[in-house]
C-alpha cells in the first residue's frame, strides 16, 4: 500500500477510524488491492494511537501458539494398571486395611516406588510450636462479599432475555448459581483448609491422606467451563483492540478481531469513571454500586434474597415443585430493568463484568475492573472461555500464600469461598445443614454450590482442627468421600477405555460435538500441568498435580511423580517479577497450549463409580515417617478440646473429661435431608443421651463417665460387606468399675509403658520423636498379625492378661473409641469392688501392629496373613478372679452348655451362628466368675474365638444368604453361555459389517480426499489464471494511458505543424511578391539609368 509514520505532532488519539479508512481508500482508488494487505496497512496506522489518553494501562494480548510449535512429553496412557502393594484407608479404625498385592488403576505419572521422607510445610503442624500464630478476630478469611444492591433484578433479566447466549458460552447455569445467598456459612472450614493447605503440591492433607480441588470437581461445584479459549485480563493497545480481519461479505475494511461491543464497553466505563469524579491514581476499578447504577433504573436498585424454591420470585406456593416454566421462564413479558438508550449488548456485558469480578473472581471487595470487560465482552457474545482453570489457578495462589504466611492478619485472602464450601460439600458428609434441594436442579446438572444456598455450618472450630488432623476421632459427625456421586460424567463411557486423537480431517475427536466435551475436561482434570491467571503485566503459575489425588477419580493412590512441565525461560515460577514481560508472556501462552491440548494420541479410562480404591502402602509409609508424630500432637490436642465443648464452662478439665462421640458412620446431615432444614451440627450438643452409649459406672472414689463402644466402619467410597454390616456395633456391654486401660495395675504403682494411640494406626513413645514399633518400608502391615503386646489369633495360645494386683499383664487393650492419649492412672479399686471386671478385647487397633521382618521377594508374593486377617472378635476378655469352692459344681454344667452351644452351630441355621456371641459371653463370663482355672478359661476362650471366626467366615459365604443350588447355578451358568454365544454371533456379525462400512467409508474418503485435491488444484491453477488476467489487465489499461496521451500529444503537434505550414506558405507568398517587386524596382531603376543617360 504506501508507507506511514507516525510524528510527534499528531494527537494521541489521532488519526481516527475515517482519517485512516479515507486514506487507504484514496491510494486504492481503483479497489483492486488485496484486503488483507488494507487490514496490514490499517494496523499500521493504529499504531502508538490511543483514544483514552492515557487512561488505560495497555498491554498485549496473549499469542496464540500452534500445537505443533511446543513439544510436550506426555504418557501415552494417563490411567496405567500396575501392580501395587497397597491398602484400603479405613479413616475409623485403621490406617491399611487388607493389604494385598494386586492389579490397580493408578493415575500417571506415579509408580510403586519408596520417595524420601518430607517435611511438613502445613500451617496447622507450626501452630503446634507457635501458640501465638493465631487468627484475628476480624480476618477475612472465609467471608463471603455482601449482596450488591440491584444484582438480582439485573440478574433475573439476563437469564430469562439472553438465555442461549449464556448457554453457549457454557455459563448459564454458573450465572444462575450466583442468585443466591452464601453469606450465612461460618468461616470455621474456610480456616481450616488454609491451616492444612500443603503449599508445595497445592493440596490439603486430611489425615495421612491428600485432598485438592481438581478441575472437573470445581466445574461441578460452579458450573464454570473448562474448555475453551485461554481466559485474561487486560486491555490491549489500539491496534490490538480494533484490529481487523476479512470478512465472509466481502466488505473491503473488514470485521473486528475482538466483540464489537468491547469498544463501546470501554468508552462507558471511561465516561462513568470520570463523571463520578473519582481518584484518577485507582482507576483500575469502580465501585461496583456506581457501576451498576450506570445500567439500571433506580427503582431496581434493591436488594433482594433468592428462594431456593421460587427463584424467579413468581409467587409459587411451598411444597409446590419447580418445572422449567417455573425455574427458567421465557424471556415473554419480561421488561429490561436498564435505562434508556443502553444497548441491549452493552447491557449483557456490564452484567457479565459484574459477575465476573464480584462472584466468580474478586480481587477487591466491592469493585469491578476495567481489565474483565474484555472477558464479559467475550462471552456477552456467545464466546467460550475456561474460567476453571483460572479461578482455581487464582484459589491456590490465595491458600498457598496464606498457609506460607508468618502472620495471620492477610491483605490478600479475597477468594469465591462458596465454591471451596461447596468442594468440602462433596468431600465431607456432614460439614454443612443445608436446605432440601428441589430435584430440578439435580436432575439438570446445576452446579452443586446452589445446594448450600441458605447453609449454615458448625462453629466449632476445634472439631473442624480434629477432622484435618485425624477423621476418624470425628466420624460420629464427618466422614469422607473420596469420589462424589454428583460429578456427573456418561455412564456407558465409564470403565471404558477412550482415545484422544485425529480424524481423517485432523480435528480433535473430543471436540467434535458436546456429549463429548464433558470427556475432554475429564481428560485435562486427570493430567498434571500448571494453572495460569493473567491480569496485566500480573502473570502467576500454580502447580495442578490430580496424580496425587487419584482416589478422588476412582483410582488408587501410588507415589505421584511431578509431571509438570518445565516452563521456558522460567526458572522459579514464585519470582515471575525478575521474568522479562516477553519471556512471561511467551510463557503464559505455552501453559495455557499445554493445558487445553488435545489430539495427543494418548488413552484414558473414565472409573466407574464406588471403584474400589486404595492407598500404596509405600505412599501411606512415606505418610508416618514424615508427618506422623505432628499429626499425633495435633490430634491429642483437639481432641482434648471437642471432649470439653459439650461441658459447662466452669467444668472443663484438662484430665477428667470423657471422650464425647456419636454413632460413627450413620450422622448423614451433610447433604440435604428428605424434608425442610436439616439440623445444623452446631447446635447438636455433645452431651446429650445416646442409644449406643452404655453407662460405665466408676468406683466410689470416681466420677461417672459414659464410653461410646463404636463399631468398626468401612470407608464411605466402598459398598458396605456382610461381615461388616454384622459388626456394627455390640450387642452387649458389661457394667462394672471403670478402669484404665493404658497400663496394667500392679497395685497403686503406676508403670508407664509406650503410648498406642488409635490415630490412624500412627503410634509413637514418650518423646514424640520415636515410634515404638520398628520401620520397615519394604514390608507388609498386615492386619490382626502379631505383636509383641499381642494381637489375638484364633487357634494361637492367648496370654490373657490380668489387671488386678498380683496377676501377669497380657494383651494391653482399650477402650472403643477412647485415645490412649489420657494418661491418668486409675484409682485403686476398694474391696468391695465385683468378681469379675469384663473389658472388651478390642482388635481394632491393629493399624498399630508393626512390619514384620521380613521383605517380599516380589509384588506377586501373597500375604503371610491367614484368611480372615482383618477380623474383629467380640467375644470379651474376661478377667479371672479367685476360685471359690461353692462354684465347683457348676463348672460341669457350664462346659457342657458350651459344648452343646457350638455342636449346634449349624451352617444351615443362621439363628444358631447369630446367636453364638452373645451366649458365650454370657457363658464365659459365668466361668470366670465361678472361678475357672486360667489355663482352661484361655481354652474355652480360644476355642470360642475360633468358632466365632469360623462363623464370620460363614456369614461372609453368599450361597448361605441366596440358598442357591449347583444345578440351579449351573442352569444359569448354561443359559449365560448360550446367551454370551449369541451375544457373539451378533457381535461377530456387527464387527463385519462394521468393518465393511468403514472399507466402504475409508474408500469414500479417499475419493473425497482426491477430489478436494483436484479442487485445491483447480483452485490454486484459477489463482494462477486470475493472477496473470489481473496482471495483463493492469498492463492493458496502462497502455492504454499511454496511448490517450501520446493521442493528445500528437494532436497538439498536428495542431502545431498546421500552424507552422500556414505562416510557412504567407512566408513565401510574401517572398514571391517580394521577389516580384524587387523585379520591377530592378527595372524601373535600370529605365531610369537609361533616361538618364538619354538626357542631355
Amino acid at each position: 500500500m504506501f508507507h506511514w509514520q507516525r510524528s510527534n505532532a499528531v494527537a494521541f488519539d489521532e488519526p481516527s477510524e475515517a482519517a485512516i479508512w479515507e486514506a487507504i481508500d484514496r491510494h486504492d482508488s481503483q479497489g483492486d488491492a488485496d484486503i488483507r494487505d488494507r487490514l496490514e496497512q490499517h494496523e499500521d496506522m493504529l499504531r502508538g494511537r490511543d483514544i483514552f489518553h492515557g487512561f488505560f494501562l495497555r498491554t498485549p494480548l496473549l499469542s496464540v501458539l500452534s500445537p505443533d510449535s511446543v513439544a510436550f512429553d506426555s504418557p501415552a496412557e494417563w490411567v496405567t494398571n500396575i501392580r501395587l502393594q497397597c491398602g484400603e484407608y479405613n479413616p475409623v479404625d485403621s490406617t491399611i486395611d487388607q493389604i494385598s498385592w494386586g492389579m490397580c488403576d493408578i493415575l500417571q505419572p506415579a509408580a510403586d516406588t519408596v520417595e524420601p521422607v518430607g517435611q511438613s510445610r502445613l500451617l496447622s503442624h507450626r501452630q503446634l510450636h507457635l501458640p501465638t500464630l493465631k487468627w484475628p478476630r476480624d480476618s477475612s478469611v472465609g467471608q463471603v462479599q455482601s449482596p450488591v444492591a440491584g444484582y438480582v433484578c439485573w440478574g433475573r433479566y439476563i437469564l430469562r432475555a439472553h438465555k442461549y447466549t449464556l448457554q453457549e458460552a457454557g455459563i448459564y447455569e454458573a450465572v444462575y448459581a450466583s442468585l443466591f445467598d452464601f453469606g450465612r456459612i461460618p468461616s470455621s472450614w474456610a480456616r481450616g483448609l488454609v491451616e492444612f493447605w500443603d503449599s508445595g503440591n497445592n493440596s490439603s492433607w486430611v489425615g495421612p491422606e491428600e485432598l485438592t480441588v481438581t478441575l472437573l470437581e470445581l466445574q461441578t461445584v460452579s458450573g464454570l467451563p473448562i474448555v475453551g479459549c485461554h481466559f485474561e485480563e487486560c486491555i490491549p493497545p489500539d491496534e490490538e483492540l480494533f484490529r481487523r480481519r476479512p470478512s465472509a461479505d466481502g466488505n473491503r475494511r473488514g470485521r473486528l478481531v475482538l466483540p464489537d461491543v468491547y469498544p463501546a464497553l470501554l468508552r462507558h466505563y471511561h465516561q462513568v469513571y470520570r463523571s463520578s469524579r473519582l481518584s484518577m491514581r485507582v482507576r483500575v476499578a469502580m465501585p461496583v454500586d456506581i457501576w451498576v447504577q450506570s445500567f439500571l433504573q433506580d427503582r431496581y436498585l434493591t436488594s433482594t434474597v433468592v428462594s431456593l424454591y421460587d427463584p424467579f420470585d413468581l409467587g409459587l406456593r411451598p411444597g409446590v415443585f419447580l418445572s422449567e416454566e417455573t425455574a427458567e421462564p421465557s424471556s415473554v413479558g419480561c421488561r429490561s430493568p436498564a435505562l434508556r438508550g443502553l444497548d441491549e449488548d452493552l447491557v449483557l456485558a456490564g452484567f457479565l463484568a459484574t459477575w465476573l469480578c464480584i462472584f466468580v473472581l474478586p480481587l477487591k471487595v466491592g469493585s469491578v475492573r476495567c481489565s474483565a470487560l474484555l472477558a464479559a465482552s467475550q462471552l456477552s457474545q456467545g464466546q467460550r472461555l475456561s474460567l476453571s482453570p483460572t479461578v482455581l489457578a487464582r484459589i491456590c495462589r490465595v491458600l498457598r500464600v496464606a498457609s506460607e504466611a508468618s502472620s495471620l492478619e492477610l491483605q490478600d485472602s479475597l477468594l469465591p469461598w462458596y465454591y471451596l464450601y461447596g468442594w468440602i460439600h462433596l468431600h465431607v458428609r456432614g460439614a454443612f445443614s443445608c436446605l432440601t434441594c428441589p430435584s430440578y436442579f439435580l436432575e439438570r446438572g446445576y452446579p452443586t454450590v446452589i445446594q448450600l444456598a441458605q447453609a449454615t455450618s458448625t462453629l466449632e472450630s476445634e472439631r473442624v482442627r480434629l477432622f484435618f488432623f485425624a477423621p476418624h476421632l470425628v466420624v460420629d459427625r464427618f466422614s469422607i468421600v473420596h469420589q462424589p456421586d454428583a460429578v456427573d460424567l456418561p455412564s456407558y463411557l465409564r470403565g471404558h477405555v477412550l482415545f484422544d486423537g485425529l480424524d481423517s480431517q485432523r480435528r480433535c475427536t473430543l471436540l467434535q460435538n458436546r456429549s463429548t466435551l464433558r470427556v475432554a475436561e475429564y481428560l485435562v482434570s486427570i493430567r498434571p500441568g500448571w494453572l495460569c491467571y493473567r491480569s496485566g503485566n500480573f502473570i502467576i503459575f500454580e502447580g495442578y498435580q490430580p496424580n496425587r489425588v487419584a482416589r478422588q477419580f476412582g483410582f488408587s493412590q501410588a507415589t505421584a511423580y511431578d509431571g509438570r512441565p518445565l516452563i521456558p525461560g522460567v526458572a522459579d515460577t514464585r519470582q515471575m517479577d525478575t521474568v522479562p514481560l516477553p519471556a512471561r508472556f511467551y510463557a503464559a501462552s505455552v501453559v495455557w497450549l499445554h493445558l487445553l491440548r488435545f489430539g495427543t494420541g494418548s488413552s484414558f479410562r473414565i472409573a466407574p463409580l464406588h471403584s474400589r480404591t486404595g492407598v500404596s502402602y509405600l505412599h501411606l509409609t512415606w505418610v508416618r515417617l514424615s508427618f506422623a508424630p505432628l499429626m499425633e500432637r495435633g490430634a491429642r490436642k483437639f481432641e482434648h478440646k471437642v471432649r470439653t465443648l459439650g461441658l459447662p464452662r466452669g467444668q472443663r478439665s484438662s484430665r477428667s473429661s470423657s471422650r464425647i462421640r456419636g454413632d460413627r458412620g450413620r450422622h448423614d446431615d451433610g447433604h440435604t435431608a428428605a424434608r425442610g432444614t436439616t439440623p445444623s451440627p452446631v447446635r447438636v450438643r455433645d452431651t446429650g443421651s445416646d442409644s449406643h452409649r452404655t453407662e460405665t459406672p466408676r468406683s466410689s472414689g470416681g466420677r461417672s463417665s459414659s464410653r461410646h463402644v463404636e463399631p468398626s466402619f468401612a470407608s464411605v467410597d466402598q459398598p458396605p460387606s456382610p461381615v461388616s454390616d454384622h459388626f456394627s456395633t455390640p450387642e452387649e456391654v458389661f457394667v462394672g468399675p471403670r478402669r484404665s486401660m493404658d497400663a496394667p495395675h500392679l497395685g497403686s504403682e503406676y508403670i508407664p509403658d509406650p503410648r498406642l494411640s488409635d490415630f490412624t494406626g500412627y503410634s509413637l513413645s514418650d518423646p514424640l520423636t520415636e515410634f515404638n514399633f520398628p520401620i520397615d518400608p519394604y514390608g507388609s502391615f498386615l492386619p490382626g498379625e502379631m505383636f509383641r503386646a499381642g494381637s489375638f489369633w484364633p487357634g494361637e495360645s492367648f496370654r490373657a492378661g490380668s489387671f488386678w494386683p498380683g496377676e501377669s499383664s497380657g494383651v494391653r487393650s482399650f477402650w472403643p473409641g477412647e485415645s490412649s492419649g489420657t494418661r491418668a492412672a486409675s484409682p485403686t479399686e476398694p474391696p468391695n469392688v465385683p468378681l469379675c471386671t469384663p473389658t472388651v478385647l478390642d482388635l481394632v487397633p491393629v493399624a498399630a501392629v508393626p512390619f514384620p521382618k521380613t521383605h517380599p521377594d516380589d509384588f506377586t508374593s501373597s500375604s503371610s496373613a491367614p484368611v480372615g486377617a482383618d477380623y474383629v472378635s467380640e467375644i470379651r476378655c474376661h478377667a479371672p478372679v479367685a476360685p471359690n469352692p461353692w462354684h465347683g459344681d457348676m463348672y460341669g454344667h457350664c462346659t457342657s452348655f458350651l459344648q452343646d452351644l457350638i455342636a449346634r452351630v449349624n451352617p444351615g441355621s443362621p439363628d444358631s451362628m447369630v446367636q453364638f456371641t452373645s451366649t458365650a459371653n454370657y457363658t464365659l463370663g459365668l466361668l470366670a466368675q465361678l472361678g475357672l482355672e486360667d489355663s482352661e478359661m484361655q481354652y474355652w476362650e480360644t476355642l470360642c474365638r475360633e468358632v466365632e471366626f469360623h462363623i464370620r467366615r460363614l456369614q461372609s459365604l453368599s450361597i448361605l444368604r441366596t440358598r442357591v443350588s449347583l444345578p440351579e447355578l449351573q442352569e444359569k451358568v448354561d443359559g449365560c453361555q448360550a446367551a454370551v454365544a449369541v451375544a457373539r454371533d451378533e457381535f461377530d456379525r456387527s464387527t463385519e459389517a462394521l468393518r465393511r462400512h468403514q472399507e466402504s467409508s475409508s474408500s469414500m474418503a479417499s475419493e473425497i480426499e482426491g477430489l478436494a485435491s483436484r479442487v485445491r488444484d483447480l483452485w490454486r491453477d484459477i489463482k494462477g489464471v486470475k493472477s496473470h488476467k489481473s496482471d495483463l489487465q493492469e498492463g492493458h489499461n496502462r497502455r492504454e494511458r499511454l496511448l490517450q496521451r501520446e493521442q493528445q500529444r500528437n494532436q497538439m503537434l498536428l495542431q502545431a505543424l498546421q500552424a507552422a505550414e500556414t505562416t510557412l506558405s504567407r512566408a513565401v507568398e510574401e517572398l514571391h511578391t517580394a521577389e516580384t517587386e524587387y523585379q520591377i524596382l530592378a527595372e524601373v531603376v535600370s529605365q531610369l539609368g537609361d533616361l538618364r543617360a538619354r538626357l542631355p
